[in-house]
């Protein structure tokens, strides 16, 4: 059917064509195919009648407008094909809430006033004694602790008279000024205090007269400042067993003490020469007692004596139950310790001679007691019998030298107790001091410590060197490390009452050999 479309239009076109002029084309449009095929039979044939031409162009009009309606509809059903058909989204998951951490960067400007660093304390004694207007010492002392407040006294004492001695010719030239100042034996507090000393009074060495633990404190100021102190009280092996530069010790340290009685005893031998070599030690039961114990029977042991201890209650004036005990043992004993305080302590001494145990029955009586050696101050009546051996720390006037004896009679001017051994090591360190200022090149820690190792003068106590030092160390085998700067033959002695009743100031001294001033007991 479209064939005869296509052929109808061409005839058309064509008997058209011939009557007005034009040639047509061996095709038609849609338009003029659309026509044929609704209007036109198979091979039609064409009038050339008016009344056919004007029909024809009526239908022609109508078709194309027909035409113009179908193609717009044409167009919107070819857009509702092209559009994508719907589709049912697919199921989404329940949303899930996370908590993400999330760094926030936050730029605060702040105005802060920076204090600068202040500069480390430092000394600030002169360099010389030529460029000093005065010189400082300092001192510190347990002046507030009430259980010492007698040995504080005694170190006062001490100072002061050195001061005297010093400044009435001054050191060389410039005036001494002591600066003493109260530890109250508190570590802390007397480490504040020593700094002070050096870094604000100028001091160019200290003296210190606290307990261990206080002066191990200090030691570690003055070993910071490089700057000498001398130990007149502690005792502990430990202050100078590590061997700090700046620390030296006037003071005896506690083996040199606690070793006493046994290397006396040791010294004299078997003396009712029964073949054993025994000694009795009488303690009270107290803390002093018990520490006398700890530190001096190990050494009985290491030289071979055996040891009885014998305890008692104090205080106490009747010791027959002792006494009794004495008599009962199997052996005689070579000696016997009396460590006991207050009057008791002369008290026992006396009985022991009344009951036959004394010297010249076999037994030597030894009183630890410092009573023992004035008894009238501490109104005792009694007397103590010929061959009593009394121990000391300190110096006595029958050795005392020239510048002790002066001491021992401010003393008894004063109606004082005789002076113990920190007055006379008090006042010797304040001239020790000024002696190593006099003999170094200047007033710096170095050369100080180095004028001081080097000491050799005799003071008020006695003769004071310093055998170990940087030259030569302690070996801590033949010689204990507590040797490093340490004064070895402070006056630690036994004396003896040659007669009964003698002047305790005239007894000589029979222990030890580099002080004896008489024979020991035979």
């Amino acid at each position: 059917m479209f064939e005869n479309a296509v052929l109808y239009c061409v005839d058309v076109c064509q008997q058209l064509g011939k009557r007005r002029g034009f040639v047509c084309e061996t095709h038609c449009s849609t338009q003029q195919v659309v026509s044929a095929i609704l209007f036109a039979s198979p091979y039609p044939t064409i009038d050339n009648t008016k009344k056919e031409r004007s029909n024809l162009i009526r239908i022609q009009a109508y078709f194309r407008s027909l035409s113009i309606v179908g193609l717009w509809l044409a167009i919107f059903w070819a857009a509702g094909c092209m559009a994508p058909a719907p589709t049912t989204p697919p199921p989404t998951a329940p949303p899930v809430i996370q908590t993400v951490e999330v760094e926030v960067t936050r730029i605060v400007y702040r105005e802060t006033v920076v204090t600068p660093t202040p500069a480390p304390p430092t000394p600030c004694s002169p360099a010389s004694l030529s460029e000093a207007s005065e010189v400082v010492i300092g001192a510190i002392l347990p002046l507030s602790n009430t259980g010492v407040w007698m040995r504080s006294a005694n170190m006062q004492m001490g100072l002061n008279l050195a001061l005297e001695r010093i400044n009435s010719r001054g050191v060389e030239g410039a005036p001494l000024r002591l600066a003493i100042v109260d530890g109250g034996d508190d570590p802390l507090r007397s480490a504040q205090l020593a700094e002070q000393l050096i870094v604000k009074e100028c001091a160019v060495g200290l003296i210190v007269g606290l307990n261990d633990a206080a002066t191990l404190a200090v030691a570690e100021v003055t070993e910071r400042f490089q700057k000498p102190m001398l130990v007149i009280d502690a005792a502990s092996p430990a202050i100078t067993e590590t061997q700090l530069q700046s620390v030296f010790r006037l003071a005896p340290a506690a083996p040199m003490v606690a070793s006493m009685p046994a290397n006396w005893l040791a010294s004299i031998g078997d003396f009712n020469g029964d073949g054993v070599m025994q000694a009795v030690l009488i303690v009270e039961s107290s803390a002093a007692g018990d520490l006398f114990i700890e530190q001096s029977s190990e050494w009985f042991v290491r030289h071979g004596i055996a040891l009885d201890i014998h305890r008692v209650d104090a205080p106490m004036m009747d010791f027959s139950p002792e006494i009794a005990r004495l008599l009962a043992m199997p052996t005689i004993p070579d000696a016997v310790f009396i460590v006991i305080g207050a009057n008791g302590a002369l008290a026992l001494h006396q009985q022991l001679f009344d009951a036959g145990i004394r010297p010249d029955k076999g037994t030597l009586v030894v009183n630890q007691s410092r009573r023992a050696l004035e008894p009238a101050v501490f109104g005792w009546s009694g007397s103590l019998g010929a061959g009593s051996i009394v121990a000391r720390r300190g110096p006595w006037p029958s050795i005392a030298t020239e510048m002790g004896r002066t001491i021992f009679e401010r003393y008894r001017q004063s109606g004082m107790p005789t002076p113990e051994m920190s007055t006379f090591l008090a006042h010797d360190a304040l001239l020790l001091l000024v002696d190593a200022m006099q003999r170094a090149p200047s007033l710096r820690g170095g050369d100080l410590v180095r004028a001081l190792e080097a000491s050799d003068v005799e003071l008020a106590a006695g003769r004071y060197a310093f055998a170990y030092h940087s030259a030569q160390p302690p070996d801590g085998l033949d010689v204990p490390l507590y040797a490093w700067h340490q004064w070895m033959t402070p006056p630690l002695l036994y004396l003896m009452y040659a007669e009964a009743g003698q002047d305790p100031a005239t007894l000589p001294v029979v222990w030890p050999e580099h002080y004896r001033t008489a024979a020991p007991p035979q």
